[in-house]
């Protein structure tokens, strides 16, 4: 997972390097905008010389990288090698020879070449098609082909807006299951409901965040935008998690990541299927299942209402075994368990109480 982590944000970085307004995105254009056609790589001179079976360099040029050069550079049959920081341009008219045996998903000569070294070599490459008029990044087994930065706007708009019903819909399916929780009524449909509601939310964030990113200084606003809306629902879909999953005692964090994982790569349709998010949590999918009152470990509450650390929350859930218990329990029974003492035990009875009161007022009001 760290691993997979550590390739995500390298990925972000290097469609960053490629955003609007950067030096290397106005080289691109210039190319684009020409009708014309390139191969970039990115590498230094010691990658240069460790792939000299692959690499064979035209003419040396070593000199600041400009767009206008890059351009007129990269008019020549061959590929521009640039450094990797994209501060110079190193050679041009490069000549690569990459194993034709790699399998490639392109066609154009071009773009196998740019495919093929990126995998031998692990380095960047960047193909401009003249025909199609686009860049494709390849990067190892990746390929990322850059938008048009009308598309990308539409696209992280039409994001935005969906983030927000969701957002809107979790709000009131946690705020539906608070209620339930305190008087003991949830059952494993409302968990799901909720799930469903907050996977959709970050799913959703996943996808346009890549076109925010290539937006550069266009998507500031937007990045502002989905970090507010997905402030905290990342912890809340791991509390809610950690409060249901089937499991003997308090579920270790990286199961519940594990559960969480599952649920991003739950397909489309599956999603709303509440029997399948109802299986990777633990539960016997049967017609009955969505009927199946659950009662919580109280840990979303707990955290969320009293704002008590983590691990004086998983002491407390781990001597008293589920919310039911914690909020039947008095302040002395409270104040066993390590961490807590009358601070603490007071806070944690009030937070309940206060939420009893708000439902009794709900309930009144309907």
């Amino acid at each position: 997972m760290e691993e997979e982590m550590g390739k995500y944000d390298l990925l972000k970085e290097i469609i960053k390097l490629c955003s609007p307004g950067t030096q290397l995105r106005m080289g691109l254009e210039n190319i684009l905008n020409a009708n014309s056609g390139g191969l970039l790589l990115l590498m230094n001179e010691d990658d240069i010389k460790r792939y000299d079976d692959l690499i064979q360099p035209g003419f040396y040029v070593n000199t600041d990288y400009s767009p206008k050069k890059v351009y007129e550079l990269a008019k020549m049959d061959g590929a521009v090698i640039l450094n990797e920081n994209v501060t110079k341009i190193l050679y041009a008219n490069v000549q690569l020879t990459p194993d034709p045996s790699l399998p490639s998903k392109e066609t154009g000569m071009r773009h196998r070449n740019a495919e093929r070294i990126a995998k031998q070599t692990g380095k960047i490459s960047l193909a401009v098609s003249r025909r199609r008029g686009v860049v494709s990044i390849y990067w190892g087994a990746y390929t990322y082909v850059l938008k048009d930065l009308n598309f990308l706007i539409t696209m992280v708009d039409q994001g935005l807006k969906a983030i927000e019903k969701y957002r809107y819909s979790y709000n009131k399916a946690v705020e539906i299951l608070d209620n339930l929780e305190i008087e003991d009524r949830v059952t494993v449909f409302d968990v799901c409901k909720t799930l469903e509601k907050a996977t959709a939310a970050i799913r959703i964030g996943i996808e346009i965040e890549p076109y925010i990113w290539e937006m550069g200084v266009n998507g500031r606003l937007a990045k502002m935008q989905l970090e507010e809306m997905l402030s905290d629902l990342n912890e809340h879909l791991e509390l809610i998690v950690a409060d249901y999953m089937l499991s003997k005692s308090i579920p270790e964090h990286e199961n519940v990541r594990d559960i969480c994982d599952k649920l991003q790569n739950l397909g489309e349709k599956d999603l709303i299927e509440y029997s399948k998010i109802a299986n990777i949590l633990g539960y016997k999918a049967t017609k009955l299942i969505m009927e199946e009152p659950v009662t919580s470990r109280g840990i979303r509450l707990l955290r969320t209402m009293t704002k008590i650390p983590t691990n004086i929350v998983n002491k407390l859930v781990d001597q008293f075994s589920d919310l039911r218990a914690i909020k039947d329990a008095d302040p002395e029974s409270l104040k066993e368990v390590d961490g807590i003492g009358e601070k603490r035990s007071k806070t944690i009875i009030e937070s309940l109480y206060r939420l009893r009161i708000r439902k009794r007022g709900a309930a009144v009001e309907e």
